[in-house]
């Protein structure tokens, strides 16, 4: 699969599964940067960037300035992880809620969300927040978890979802939905949204590769059951109007 991921297989894989909170990072912040004209200098907003190796990725590759927020993992961890990899890299870790930004109106070249925005995102007026601090014509890009077809309720998901549903997966919506989602507010241009073509494999590696000391999660017990194709990785970018 690395093969497609040119990248990200400079990376060495233990580091990446080590590291990671869900499917392969890199691979999904490849596919992304992809979509966006990233170049040196830009400053990057990376938004529940987990273990920051999407933002230590992007730093590396694109000379891109990149603030890795995350609500939960310690900023000091991020920074050291960073510096570890390549003190080079300006990488400026944050601790801080995505509804709740201290940054100044109109800061970044591009904000990104590598499987993190169906936790935080899915209400109609985040948008409207979220691109006061994008710069006129900038970008936002997100890779997530989502469904192939619509579940509109509980009793109408499949059996292996049902126990879980109201609290992992009653948020996790369509790629139409979250295209919909954007464009409705008239605040961007939708220019990609489609599925990962490797969104099968990158669900299997991450059930096959889990670490042991790493906790089995939703998306792992259900990916398990999945033999329809209704979980898969998406994308979408859009440019701020």
């Amino acid at each position: 699969m690395l093969n497609n991921f040119p990248l990200t297989a400079k990376y060495d894989p233990r580091w990446i599964a080590e590291n990671a909170l869900g499917e392969n990072a890199l691979c999904q912040t490849e596919f992304l940067a992809r979509h966006l004209p990233l170049g040196a200098g830009m400053r990057i907003l990376d938004l529940g960037c987990g273990k920051a190796t999407s933002s230590i990725f992007l730093a590396r590759e694109f000379e891109v300035e990149v603030w890795a927020v995350d609500q939960t993992v310690s900023p000091s961890e991020n920074f050291q992880r960073a510096m570890m990899l390549d003190p080079a890299a300006r990488v400026f870790p944050l601790r801080c809620d995505a509804r709740s930004l201290p940054f100044p109106d109109a800061f970044f070249d591009a904000v990104i969300g590598i499987d993190s925005f169906h936790y935080f995102a899915t209400d109609e007026r985040y948008l409207g927040y979220l691109t006061a601090f994008i710069k006129p014509r900038g970008y936002i890009g997100i890779v997530d978890i989502g469904f192939t077809r619509d579940i509109p309720s509980a009793s109408q998901a499949p059996e292996y979802l049902q126990p879980e549903f109201a609290e992992h997966w009653s948020y996790v919506h369509t790629l139409a939905w979250w295209r919909d989602h954007w464009e409705k507010t008239g605040l961007v241009d939708v220019q990609c949204a489609e599925l990962l073509p490797q969104s099968d494999a990158l669900l299997r590696e991450y059930v096959r590769d889990r670490p042991p000391a790493q906790a089995e999660d939703s998306i792992m017990r259900a990916s398990r059951s999945d033999i329809d194709g209704l979980i898969s990785l998406f994308c979408v970018v859009a440019r701020k109007l």
